[in-house]
Formats: C-alpha cells, sequence, structure tokens
C-alpha cells in the first residue's frame, strides 16, 4: 500500500523540478525564442508526470496548489496560470516573465545547468589522479548554475575520496555545503566578508584579498550575457568581483554557459568586465535529440567556433578549450 501512495504523489520540489524539465522540451520543440512564452495546458502536464514518473494526479486545483505553497515557501513566483478557455477547471501553466531573483533562475533551464555542472563535477573526478594526497582548491561563483556544482558536490561528499577547499561568495552555495547533510571531514568553505545582495544573493565585498591570495586548481564562475566575445553581468558590484578574479586570481577558469547567455543585441548601461579568451575552458550543454528549431542563440555560439578547440564530447555536455591565439 505505500508503494502504491508513493507513486501517486511526487514529493513538492520533485514536482516543480520536473514540470519545468516539460517546459525544457516543450521550448526545444517550439520556435519561439522564449520559454517564458510556452504555455501548457495542465491535462498535458498530468499526462506526462504519469507517463514519465508514474504520478497520477486526478485534480488540476491540486497540482496548482503544490506548486504555490513551493512558491511561498521559497518567496519568489515561478509560475503563472492562464484560463485556457476550456472546460470549467481547466488552466495553462506558464513560467513566470521576470525571473531576476536567485531562487527563480536557480529552476530556469534547470536540466542544461544540471548537464555543465556535472561536466565540471566529472572533470574533477577524472583530474583527481594528478592530486592525490592533497586537497583540491575551488572557487566557486555567484549564480544559481554555480550553485547545482556545489550541491553535486555536497551530495557526493560522502563517497568521494577527495578532499576540498571551497571558496565562495555565492550563498546558495555556502548554505548547500554546510548543511548537516554534508560530510565537514571533506569538504571545508571559506568566504569572503562584505554585505548581502539579497537578488543575487550572494557577497559582496571591497576586497577580493581572499581570491587573490590563494592558488586554485579551478575557477568556476558564469555569466549573465556573451556579446561579442565580452561578458556582460546584470549585476555591476558582481562585475566588479568578476573583473578582479579574472584578472588576479590564480587558476585553471572554467566558464558554465547554457548558451542562452549568447546574444546579438546591445546591452545599454554595461560594460563588459572580461572575455572569453580570460578563460581556459568554456562548457556548454548538448542535447540528447536534435531540436526541431535552431534558436537563435546556438547560431550565434555556432560563430565562436573557431575560438574553440573540443577537449571533451559527452552526451551531454561539452567541455571546449579556448585557444589563446585567436
Amino acid at each position: 500500500m505505500d508503494k502504491k501512495i508513493s507513486k501517486h504523489r511526487l514529493r513538492r520540489k520533485e514536482l516543480v523540478m520536473n514540470i519545468f524539465f516539460l517546459f525544457e522540451e516543450e521550448y526545444e520543440r517550439s520556435d519561439v525564442e522564449s520559454i517564458c512564452n510556452i504555455r501548457i495546458p495542465i491535462e498535458e502536464i498530468k499526462k506526462y508526470l504519469e507517463e514519465n514518473y508514474s504520478a497520477i494526479y486526478r485534480s488540476n486545483l491540486w497540482i496548482y496548489t503544490q506548486l504555490r505553497r513551493y512558491e511561498v515557501e521559497l518567496g519568489v513566483q515561478l509560475f503563472r496560470k492562464d484560463s485556457s478557455g476550456r472546460k470549467k477547471g481547466s488552466f495553462c501553466l506558464s513560467i513566470c516573465d521576470r525571473m531576476l531573483r536567485f531562487y527563480q533562475k536557480q529552476h530556469l533551464h534547470v536540466s542544461k545547468k544540471l548537464k555543465v555542472a556535472n561536466a565540471v563535477y566529472d572533470k574533477i573526478i577524472n583530474d583527481s589522479a594528478d592530486k592525490k594526497n592533497r586537497t583540491v582548491k575551488i572557487l566557486l561563483g555567484a549564480g544559481s548554475t554555480i550553485f547545482h556544482l556545489a550541491n553535486i558536490l555536497a551530495e557526493r561528499s560522502w563517497q568521494d575520496s577527495i578532499k576540498y577547499s571551497i571558496y565562495t561568495h555565492n550563498l546558495g552555495s555556502l548554505k548547500r555545503l554546510v548543511e548537516p547533510s554534508v560530510n565537514y571531514n571533506n569538504i571545508e568553505v571559506f568566504t569572503p566578508t562584505g554585505r548581502v545582495d539579497p537578488v543575487t544573493y550572494s557577497i559582496i565585498g571591497r576586497t577580493n584579498e581572499l581570491y587573490e591570495s590563494t592558488s586554485f586548481d579551478y575557477i568556476v564562475m558564469g555569466t549573465s550575457w556573451v556579446l561579442d566575445g565580452k561578458l556582460f553581468n546584470e549585476s555591476s558590484e558582481e562585475a566588479v568581483i568578476k573583473s578582479a578574479v579574472l584578472k588576479r586570481a590564480q587558476g585553471e577558469k572554467i566558464l558554465l554557459l547554457t548558451k542562452h547567455e549568447f546574444t546579438d543585441q546591445q546591452l545599454p548601461g554595461l560594460t563588459p568586465y572580461g572575455s572569453l579568451q580570460d578563460y581556459d575552458f568554456v562548457v556548454v550543454p548538448r542535447l540528447n535529440k536534435r531540436p526541431e528549431f535552431k534558436k537563435k542563440y546556438d547560431i550565434i555560439f555556432d560563430g565562436y567556433h573557431d575560438l574553440f578547440s573540443p577537449e571533451i564530447i559527452h552526451w551531454n555536455y561539452t567541455i571546449l578549450k579556448i585557444r589563446k591565439d585567436q
């Protein structure tokens, strides 16, 4: 009986995550440029959950109630509910069109973020033979993509034999890495001083001495936009930190991207803090099947092929080495 109940309902977090997966699948099958333009009837969501996760929901309202409770827990909006004009009790769901805060972005394009986060973790494990009997030092930058890497490191902390020293001003990563479930024998965490930015969910400090005085094995960061090979961030204060890290921190620099960052639109009021060539590697996700429509960001990304040399091609991701002579 208990087994039957477990199949009948997903945990709230799993429900939300799986619905975001569905939105990504629909987005890749469509010709729209923004995932926020996708509208999915609740009946299709129920069918998807039953076919893919053996989760049977008879009540439309029950699903929406669980989504709203999850939003209340996080304190942010994730979904929009629109009347579908069909039968009574029916509606469509869309993703909120203003995904600005950390806990919103954490869910956006989540499958791609998980792929690139796992790529870095795989690289760390594969490189670990060269780093036996010493602590691996990692700098984790701000952003929701980086949080997913921190989550992987936390989850694997009991099964890995690697010891990590992790430096970060990413509060999402910090919070995850100091949870009681983490193996503190294998992970120690260092943070800079400064004030908390509630939007980017990061520590904004006046000095980067903590980063500049340490030699890292890996420096892992993301960015908001890539335009003409230059990097831009929506937070000017975060851009200052990223610039200092790129210029003065020592270590193998890895940029995690979902590809949505690539744009050809001008960014008024923003100045670049660095360029792709400031990094050693760029990591991007790979789709498990060919999309029906090629997105604009894919076309723009393809224009950078002379800058990249494939290092590792996995069915879920590609690790690209930056050619410094371009």
